[in-house]
């Protein structure tokens, strides 16, 4: 199974993935010898279409039945057009349920539910709480392929993160194509649904995925500040830019000052740990555009930026804006803040040496007697131990900067209860 694009993408691949180990089958390497190769495509850009199509083209390649699924199957023009050969299987992402019928393994004798093991070998898992998307950015395709905002009943989610708990998960990821807007439908809001599922279960921490700005429930701060070992304190608010006139043109609904109260009000949580994603080169951004945006990233205390080029999606709206701006400075501006972000990267970590912070351990380190974990607040953290270690709770004293991650030496086990 090979997966591109956002976490949605990744939480339909979980469950894909749950279908054909219950069915029977044994996952492997995308590049070994496989009977099934599913690719969950990414059309967001011209560039995620294209890179999508290109892993179709290498499962063809490397033989078995392949199945694209994904966002580019959904849209019209999605994998460069649709021109694949025949034999790709085509499996719409509102259709995963029929997977096992489209490669004509309904009917596996080797059925059986996903054993107990294999689950807990899995330490954080993705909760799908809401599809679609209302906001039409002007550079975006996904409302298209996705539909309208629907949310996802909060007693069906309840019942999934029971079922998680059970399974062995210590961590569980909201994630949605517009997450934010969960519970509208029901006159409800995400925080009323995170502290249900808070109630409902005793041992998970939650974290949140990527969610807009516009319309964030405040309400989350406060179940951040009271519940600090079961809420993570981390936001991925996607800013994409900072000059008002760029997030008009954007379509984005709130503005710089909007962005600034909702971080000034996060930083009052201990331990908060900001991420964004920006996109630079937009349809007529010019150079103080570019410059508020630059000075704006500076100033604030972001962790990680994750920085694009604009690239023109055909049936965007910002596609057909005559005021394109050349790769050349895209590339440049993206440069510039790619540099930026490592720097505060850099010192983000190296702020957090003494501070102590609880970490998930979630696989084996670059060096033999080492783990790989992820503390709340988002920092990637190694530690000394071996894969016994693997799914616990751990507190542990962060130290020096070693590359990607923060060295942490162990303080205590098992913060939360085992009952």
């Amino acid at each position: 199974m090979h997966t591109l694009g956002c976490r949605a993408n990744q939480s339909d691949s979980e469950r894909l993935r749950e279908i054909l180990l219950g069915a029977g089958f044994e996952e492997v390497e995308f590049s070994q010898p496989a009977d099934v190769r599913v690719v969950n495509t990414c059309t967001v850009t011209s560039e995620a279409d294209r890179k999508s199509a290109q892993v179709v083209r290498r499962g063809l390649r490397l033989g078995g039945q392949v199945v694209a699924t994904g966002c580019a199957v959904a849209t019209r023009g999605g994998l460069q057009g649709g021109r694949l050969p025949g034999s790709v299987l085509r499996l719409p992402p509102a259709q995963s349920e029929q997977l096992l019928s489209l490669i004509g393994a309904d009917n596996c004798p080797n059925a059986q539910l996903v054993d107990q093991e294999t689950a807990q070998l899995r330490t954080r898992a993705l909760l799908r709480v809401q599809d679609g998307c209302d906001q039409f950015c002007t550079f975006c395709i996904v409302p298209y392929v996705r539909g309208r905002s629907r949310s996802f009943p909060i007693e069906q989610l309840v019942e999934e993160a029971r079922r998680l708990e059970r399974a062995g998960y210590r961590e569980v990821v909201l994630t949605g194509i517009h997450l934010a807007v969960w519970g509208r439908e029901l006159r409800l809001d995400l925080s009323h649904l995170l502290e249900a599922l808070l109630l409902a279960t005793s041992r998970v921490r939650f974290r949140l995925s990527s969610i807009e700005p516009d319309c964030f429930p405040v309400g989350l701060f406060d179940l951040m500040r009271r519940n600090p070992e079961r809420v993570c304190p981390h936001l991925h608010l996607a800013l994409q830019h900072a000059s008002d006139r760029v997030l008009e043109r954007m379509h984005r609904n709130y503005d710089q000052a909007h962005f600034s109260r909702l971080v000034e009000a996060f930083f009052a949580i201990p331990g908060a740990c900001l991420t964004s994603d920006v996109l630079v080169g937009f349809p007529g951004e010019r150079e103080e555009d570019f410059l508020i945006l630059k000075r704006y990233l500076r100033e604030r205390p972001f962790f990680r930026l994750h920085v694009f080029p604009y690239s023109p999606r055909p049936g965007t709206a910002a596609a057909r804006f005559p005021d394109q701006v050349s790769v050349e400075v895209r590339n440049r501006r993206r440069d510039e803040l790619l540099a930026l972000g490592e720097r505060k990267r850099l010192a983000y970590l190296r702020a957090q040496r003494g501070c102590e912070r609880d970490v998930l351990v979630e696989a084996p380190g670059p060096r033999q007697g080492t783990m790989e974990g992820l503390t709340e607040n988002y920092v990637p953290v190694l530690l000394r131990g071996g894969p016994a270690l693997r799914g616990h709770l751990l507190r542990a004293r962060l130290g020096r900067v070693s590359g990607q991650a923060v060295q942490a030496a162990l303080v205590r086990k098992e913060f939360l209860p085992d009952s």
